[in-house]
């Protein structure tokens, strides 16, 4: 996550999980840990994504332990033991980044006391908890849903969709969970990506939300960690184990599709799309001609360790890649300025 030309980023040393603050040059400005790591063994990697909201950095650790930090000090400001207090249990471990607005920062620990948390954003006390759905938390973050004027939360847990009140916490409905981990708002319409070979959907509500329409199913069997980028009115998303598919927004037919590619996650800038491989850590650029995508030019990454699924980040002309222990900029400036 980029801010204020700082990137925040969080990782692990030995049994804790750190936050990291360095600027664009790559000097590390402050280290913080502010929770409990995976141990060594599969996929021990930190799974939250930091939010920086005004003075603040936001971060949540494998086994929910959520931090409150000075962005510019790395001090931290509050803590509080998530899944311990709330007697929350995740899909064997939490994967949630958090989602702060207003006075607000959102947590999800699922389990038999409640579901979706709101802790004061400034000082870590409870503002509101919902019921429990008897759920346990899923590979969701949270994200606010516009639907006639009307702003409310929308998350997953590991066998729903649900809606919540965003000033009280009441469970507007729930739905039997259909699809992926990375919800998409498109309008007043939301689409996941496919999860386990399974096809991606987009799904409208009624008025009251009370009521879910399956507008479409794709016939792309996607990668689910890469999710999707709306673009110009097509979905980009990455295909389970090869190809890169473009799908019509309003059909989910597919309109194009590259072959050449591996389990990939994108960010888009600039109308270009840039696309990072997991399998064989390739870096590509893509150009979208009218319906077609096409390969502008691609080369391998070859620093770092380990599997590559972080998301991509982009700020102020610099392309920022993390691959394990690495984090890599690349000057994507117009004005072919000095190399990074």
């Amino acid at each position: 996550a980029i801010k204020d030309q700082m990137v925040y980023i969080t990782g692990k040393k030995d049994s804790v999980e750190v936050m990291s603050a360095i600027d664009l040059s790559g000097n590390i400005i402050w280290q913080t840990t502010f929770g409990r790591a995976m141990p060594a063994g599969d996929w021990p990697q930190s799974r939250s994504t930091p939010t920086v909201f005004k003075n603040e950095v936001y971060a949540i650790s494998v086994f929910g332990d959520i931090a409150c930090l000075n962005k510019k000090t790395g001090e931290i400001i509050w803590e509080v033991n998530g899944s311990q207090k709330f007697e929350g249990y995740g899909a064997d471990w939490f994967t949630e980044s958090p989602l702060v607005f207003d006075d607000k920062m959102i947590f999800t620990p699922g389990g038999s006391k409640t579901t979706v948390v709101a802790l004061n954003r400034l000082t870590g006390e409870t503002i509101w908890q919902s019921e429990s759905i008897q759920d346990t938390s899923y590979f969701t973050s949270p994200v606010l849903f516009n639907k006639n004027g009307k702003e409310v939360l929308f998350t997953s847990t590991l066998h729903h969709d649900i809606f919540v009140d965003c000033k009280t916490g009441e469970i507007i409905q729930k739905f039997d969970h259909i699809s992926g981990m990375v919800p998409q708002v498109i309008d007043d319409r939301i689409y996941f990506t496919g999860q386990y070979k399974t096809t991606g959907t987009l799904s409208s509500y009624s008025e009251n939300l009370k009521e879910r329409t399956i507008v479409w199913k794709d016939t792309a069997i996607t990668y689910m960690i890469g999710g999707a980028v709306n673009y110009h009115g097509k979905i980009i998303v990455a295909g389970f184990d090869r190809g890169i598919f473009c799908l019509d927004q309003e059909t989910g037919k597919v309109l194009s599709y590259y072959n050449d590619m591996n389990s990939s996650t994108f960010i888009v800038a600039d109308d270009l799309i840039y696309c990072l491989e997991d399998g064989r850590g390739r870096l590509s650029l893509f150009r979208l001609n009218e319906n077609n995508l096409e390969l502008v030019s691609s080369f391998r990454i070859r620093m770092g360790t380990g599997p590559m699924i972080a998301h991509l980040s982009i700020s102020d002309g610099l392309l920022f890649v993390r691959r394990g222990e690495v984090l890599m900029a690349y000057n994507i400036r117009n004005d072919k300025g000095k190399e990074v």
